[in-house]
Formats: C-alpha cells, sequence, structure tokens
C-alpha cells in the first residue's frame, strides 16, 4: 500500500488529482501539504498546512512513495518573475528532494506544453527548467505531464486563459496532426492520466505531450 503526497491540491490541476487519489485503493495515505486547509477528501486524506518558505523544517512531512506537483501560478498572480520561478521551479525542485531524501521512488510534475530550458520564452523556459531540476533529483521514475492550454473551472479569473479557450475550444475538431497539440486540455484528464502512469511506474523519465495524456487518462487505470 502506498502513500502519495500532492502539492498544488487547490489548483485546478491538483484539486481533481485530490479526488481521483482519494477515491483510489492503491493509495492507503494521500498527503496534501497546501498554504490553507482543505476540505477533507475522503478518510485515506490527510492534510498539512506548511509554510512554502520553511519546506526543509517539515521533511517529515514529505515522507511517500509518490510524489505529485501540481504547483503553478502566472506572473501577474505571482507579482514578479522571481515570484513565478519561486512556485514554478524551486518549489517542485525544493519538494522532489525532500521527497526524495524521504524514500519516495516516483515523481510527477505537471509541466506545460513547450516547456523547453533553453527557450527564450521565460515562461517555457522556467518550465522547462523545472523538469530538468526534477528530473536531476534521483527517482527512479519521472513522470511528467505537458497539457496544452488548461480547460476547467478554476475558483480564480485568468482573462487570458478564457480568451484563448474561447478561440480555441470551437476549432478542437479541426485541429488535426501538428496541431492537435494546440487543443484544449481537460484538466480532469491530466489526473486522471497521470494516476494511472503513477500506478503502472514506467521506470526512467518520460515526458506526456496532451495526445498522449488524453490516452493515458482514457486508459483509466482507477482502483476503488
Amino acid at each position: 500500500m502506498r502513500t502519495a503526497l500532492l502539492l498544488g491540491a487547490s489548483g485546478l490541476v491538483g484539486g481533481h488529482l485530490l479526488r481521483h487519489l482519494a477515491a483510489d485503493g492503491r493509495w492507503a495515505r494521500v498527503v496534501t501539504l497546501g498554504r490553507r486547509p482543505l476540505a477533507t477528501a475522503g478518510p485515506t486524506h490527510e492534510d498539512h498546512v506548511v509554510d512554502f518558505d520553511r519546506l526543509a523544517e517539515q521533511a517529515a512531512l514529505f515522507a511517500c512513495d509518490d510524489l505529485f506537483c501540481a504547483l503553478g501560478t502566472t506572473i501577474k498572480q505571482a507579482g514578479s518573475r522571481a515570484a513565478f520561478r519561486r512556485v514554478d521551479l524551486e518549489l517542485p525542485f525544493e519538494a522532489a528532494q525532500l521527497a526524495h531524501s524521504a524514500g519516495a521512488t516516483q515523481t510527477l510534475l505537471v509541466s506545460a506544453l513547450g516547456a523547453d530550458p533553453d527557450s527564450r520564452v521565460f515562461y517555457n523556459r522556467t518550465k522547462g527548467e523545472a523538469e530538468r531540476a526534477v528530473a536531476s533529483v534521483g527517482f527512479e521514475a519521472v513522470q511528467i505531464a505537458r497539457p496544452s492550454l488548461l480547460a476547467g473551472d478554476r475558483a480564480e479569473v485568468r482573462w487570458g486563459e478564457r480568451v484563448a479557450l474561447a478561440v480555441l475550444s470551437p476549432l478542437a475538431p479541426v485541429l488535426r496532426g501538428p496541431l492537435a497539440a494546440l487543443r484544449p486540455t481537460e484538466a480532469d484528464d491530466v489526473a486522471r492520466a497521470l494516476v494511472a502512469v503513477a500506478a503502472a511506474r514506467p521506470a526512467g523519465t518520460h515526458v506526456y505531450p496532451p495526445e498522449a495524456i488524453r490516452e493515458w487518462a482514457r486508459s483509466g487505470g482507477a482502483e476503488a
């Protein structure tokens, strides 16, 4: 019986991840760490409020088998590029190090389509650097999801995303071939895919673009 540790459970993908993990009998414990308390998702769910600026002092909470990281923000929400890098790069890397030191053998990271540590685009470069940093920690299995524009009901309003979704969603049926990657990715599909991948646990480092995410989501893998 395994323990899943989830960071970012209050976010769009993280909320779906928590729901699916808490309903899956393959994880005896589902631990969430966040800045604010969460409602209990089920009998296996264990929530902790933590200070993300002092994670090393809370290292015992990182004992798990599978680390799921769904942390993410925008530059507008974060307030600066440095603050954005803190959430999207530094915290995932620090969490990965702590979890690996505490015995985790697999990590699963929600990244983004276009992530590239050598990109000239700040967002894509930061996401790519986060992927590279997490993959360097030494886990037996590293699973990286690269969804396209996320579709789903967010707690906060992101007008840029809403406009893009309004444009791209009606075009999804005609976006084929190389353009298929531009189809919005359902946040619930990302969560379902990560749970299925975590259960299968392919060794090594694997990157899942939008179509692979949809395929894993369709494969299911949940167990009551």
